[in-house]
């Protein structure tokens, strides 16, 4: 979720709809014809969820999406349901809605480190970022630098065309998502998605409107430092327009400090792009979008549906005025990032679906946290807005109704413009699934009352009963291992940065390796287990590469990375010693607050889920597990590796949703993809993508390269125990599993870009794979060594 670090880095051929006006005549923006796209579709809506799940958390409470039946029956009954999906490493919002968008690994995409990432200075310290605690943002605009105040002046977003990723690339932003369909005549709207629309107020207004501009003048007349009515204004909404589109050519509103309105549209500037991108022109925010939506004319309605209220402000889809966020009631602007809800996320989107946008993205916030005026439910441990909700509170189940009665709305309120699956491709999924850091059903403590399923009986939870283990790492290692050594700790992971930027052999980052990878807690109240091993997994040097958390930058390498067990969170600052350690890692206070844990490998986290629905997508239903049937109803203390846990139905990652979306479009990427086209879920693939020798192929690239799949789970069971070994009795294991990772590693990455090259070729080209026999061999025989060396072979 974006909640713990939104708020510090905004202070830095057309189908005309069928539209009805209650009210005055409004004139309605619409696009310029022109948007050509495959399998007869018209439309594209692309919703991403934070965390949100398919899979139950409690195995006697329903899941999310089990209790948004009006969505999940809409994916299962129209299209398919894909529950075998997974995130990259490491699992976070920034990381994984990029992977998303882009199709690519964080490697190639320049934020595999996420939401928050270190930058080093040349003395070998890391720089705070726009926050001490959190470093740099990785929530920047798409082509942003460092969000680290100024120190790396290289993009946030860093390109790298090639694996691995270098420093010698040059320093260019990842090509943006939403080229292939403004070029192809289609205007991209953004809701609230990461880095597609302005995310830093401070920074962004003065960038993209120009420093003499009037938005730079209420910017500098604003409240610093979270400048709540700049961001209302125009944070969060994007509409990228193609060439000559009315929508974006027609824009008007009187901007600040001016009495007569004026063009609203900017320069959609992307000096990188391959290929070149002038002439286009994009609107950015809610005070600029919303006119050619509607607002500022009062009652309008389509086909019977609220668009705008009285006062002539957008409303969402219960009818309620769509607010700007941390503003006085009754202020018009966008939500914000974390709280941003179903209904006011799908009003944009049905609001700009209808106004001619043919393209659109959206992000909604989780049901896992108590929600701003949420009321007719109680809980004793979520005291405040964005307080963490456990499986089958009465404040959850609430949220996760209105949530299904939005999605109901949402797509009767389409259909009745004739926006349907016949003629709209519908891409739904979560980009991470957050494990839940509490009381369960088979861990040491439970919900009560006993059997609780949430909705004839809530459950409840109680102090102590919630909440992530706070832990101070660096508390911690000194108490119980005696070690100082002086490290920044990035929590989102959590990778370490050694001070002094020492190497991997370096007998200081050994040793650290080796105390941290041995720490305990006193006592897990979860598992119930005294002397509880924090650390899961630890990846070194080169395993940060295997595992694509190396990027283009340099200067953004961890030393090394640590992946706990999920009830851990490193953000703790409570003193320790060694004779009272139990502070150091304590679910108790405002650990309660947070209890959703990600970033880490863990089964409860990497595994999610996406939906496909609309033309040239087969009716397939579910493929893969049920609801009933997840990791964390298997396995709740955890455990387990992923691939274990991913042996029914289609193996899918993130970065396939994209070649796969843009395939059933007919367009493609100015790259190739990491990502591969799903061709088991197409009703019509091309000769070249439909035999057996592309699947067998593609499901083997996939457990080779991505970055929770069979080669990366080995090979990272394999670094754990050489980076834990050593100190009296030599380092002699850490070193030849060094060597042999290193091998491994220029194998599997010039073998998977063979691989995916070709995958590609076929999917775009219609180009017959060359000797997929032979590169599957090489294939199963890399990943069959990664095995043996995870198992001491």
């Amino acid at each position: 979720m974006r909640t713990r670090i939104t708020r510090t880095f905004l202070a830095l051929a057309l189908a005309t709809p069928m539209i009805s006006i209650v009210g005055p005549n409004v004139p309605r923006a619409i696009a310029t014809p022109g948007c050509e796209l495959g399998n007869g579709i018209e439309h594209v809506v692309d919703i991403v969820f934070d965390n949100v799940h398919f899979f139950r958390d409690n195995p006697n409470v329903p899941s999310d999406l089990e209790l948004m039946p009006h969505l999940l029956d809409f994916i299962q009954d129209n299209g398919v349901m894909m529950s075998n999906n997974h995130t990259d490493l490491i699992a976070h919002t920034a990381q994984d809605s990029l992977s998303i968008y882009t199709g690519l690994y964080g490697d190639r995409h320049g934020m595999p480190i996420s939401n928050s990432y270190r930058t080093w200075n040349p003395d070998g310290t890391v720089n705070p970022g726009t926050n001490p605690l959190v470093g740099a943002g990785s929530f920047v605009y798409w082509t942003d630098p460092n969000n680290d105040g100024g120190h790396d002046p290289r993009h946030a977003m860093i390109y790298s065309d090639s694996v691995p990723a270098s420093a010698t690339t040059t320093d260019v932003a990842t090509p943006a998502p939403w080229v292939p369909w403004t070029r192809a005549g289609c205007d991209v709207g953004d809701v609230s998605t990461a880095n597609m629309v302005l995310e830093n107020a401070a920074f962004d207004i003065p960038k993209v409107f120009g420093p003499n501009s009037p938005e730079t003048a209420q910017l500098n007349a604003g409240t610093p430092p979270f400048f709540n009515q700049e961001v209302a204004d125009y944070v969060g909404l994007a509409v990228h327009c193609a060439q000559g589109s009315a929508f974006c050519a027609d824009a008007q509103a009187v901007k600040y400090g001016e009495v007569e309105p004026s063009p609203t549209a900017v320069t959609d500037s992307l000096p990188d792009e391959p290929g070149g991108y002038s002439g286009y022109q994009a609107l950015f925010g809610h005070k600029y979008i919303a006119p050619q939506l509607g607002a500022g004319t009062p009652n309008v309605t389509h086909n019977g549906y609220q668009v705008t209220n009285a006062a002539g402000n957008l409303v969402d889809l219960s009818g309620n005025q769509i607010d700007g966020a941390f503003l006085p009631p009754g202020t018009p602007g966008f939500p914000g990032f974390a709280p941003i809800v179903a209904r006011q996320t799908l009003a944009y989107a049905a609001d700009m679906l209808e106004a001619g946008v043919h393209v659109v993205y959206g992000y909604i916030g989780d049901i896992h946290e108590r929600k701003a005026g949420q009321s007719g439910c109680s809980t004793s441990t979520a005291v405040a807005t964005g307080w963490a909700l456990g499986p089958g509170d009465n404040c959850y189940v609430q949220t996760a109704a209105q949530y299904d009665q939005a999605f109901q709305t949402f797509f009767a309120r389409l259909a009745a413009a004739g926006i349907t699956k016949d003629n709209t491709l519908f891409v739904i999924g979560a980009e991470e699934n957050d494990a839940f850091d509490g009381a369960n059903i088979g861990r040491a403590i439970e919900p009560s009352p006993a059997g609780c399923d949430g909705v004839t009986t809530p459950c409840q939870y109680t102090a102590g009963q919630i909440g992530e283990i706070n832990t101070n790492l660096p508390g911690l290692l000194a108490a119980q291992k005696g070690n100082t050594t002086p490290f920044t700790v990035e929590p989102q992971g959590a990778v370490i940065y050694v001070t002094g930027r020492p190497g991997a052999t370096d007998p200081e980052v050994r040793q650290l390796e080796r105390d941290i990878g041995s720490l305990t807690d006193p006592h897990d109240p979860y598992t119930g287990n005294d002397d509880e091993p924090i650390a899961a997994y630890l990846a070194g040097s080169v395993e940060q590469e295997i595992l694509h958390l190396v990027n283009a930058d340099p200067d953004r390498t961890p030393t090394f990375t640590l992946f706990p067990k999920p009830d851990y969170f490193f953000g703790s600052t409570t003193a320790c010693t060694p004779a009272n350690q139990a502070p150091c890692a304590s679910n108790a206070g405002s650990a309660a607050r947070f209890a959703w844990n990600h970033g880490y490998y863990a089964p409860t986290i990497d595994i999610t889920w996406v939906g496909f629905v609309g033309p040239g997508v087969a009716t397939l239903g579910l493929d893969g597990p049920e609801a009933d049937d997840g990791p964390a109803v298997h396995d709740p203390n955890g455990g387990g590796t992923v691939p274990e846990f991913s042996t029914n139905g289609t193996w899918v990652d993130l970065p396939d949703i994209r070649p796969t979306l843009l395939w059933l479009a007919g367009l493609q990427d100015s790259y190739v993809d990491d990502g591969r086209v799903l061709s088991e879920i197409l009703t019509d693939p091309n000769d070249a993508i439909a035999g057996s020798d592309y699947v067998g192929l593609a499901e083997c690239y996939k457990q080779l390269n991505a970055g929770v799949g069979e080669f990366a789970t080995d090979t990272l069971i394999a670094d754990t125990n050489a980076l834990k070994s050593g100190g009296g009795d030599g380092d002699g294991l850490f070193k030849s599993t060094q060597t042999r990772l290193r091998k491994l590693l220029a194998q599997r990455d010039a073998l998977a870009t063979q691989i995916k090259n070709g995958l590609f070729e076929a999917a775009f080209e219609n180009t017959a794979l060359a000797g997929p026999g032979s590169q599957l061999a090489r294939c199963q025989a890399l990943r069959e060594r990664a095995g043996e060396l995870a198992t001491g072979d």
